[in-house]
């Protein structure tokens, strides 16, 4: 397994790790936004397992040597941290 590889799949597991404490979070408040953070949070996690899924996908193909498709898990995983980052800055 490359290095890229290597490395995006740690990232995947990290995010999966904060969306998960997050969620338990709010989960845990008694806040007026705990309907719609966890629905939120819960869009999140489909889309890390929908992320987790297709990057399985390509490594099962032998395609870790597409630079697109590094690119696009590289993004939308990215993109995943950048949300996880904003709720659990509002956690405080």
């Amino acid at each position: 397994m490359s290095d890229y590889t290597q490395h995006l799949e740690r990232k995947l597991n990290e995010i999966e790790a904060e969306i998960d404490r997050v969620q338990a979070s709010y989960e845990r408040s008694d806040t007026d936004e705990k309907p719609h953070a966890l629905t939120e949070l819960s869009q999140l996690r489909v889309l890390h397992d929908d992320l987790s899924q297709g990057f399985d996908a390509a490594k099962k193909k032998g395609s870790e040597e597409w630079s697109s498709l590094h690119t696009s898990f590289q993004e939308e995983a990215d993109a995943l941290r950048d949300t996880i980052e904003k709720w659990l800055t509002k956690l405080g």
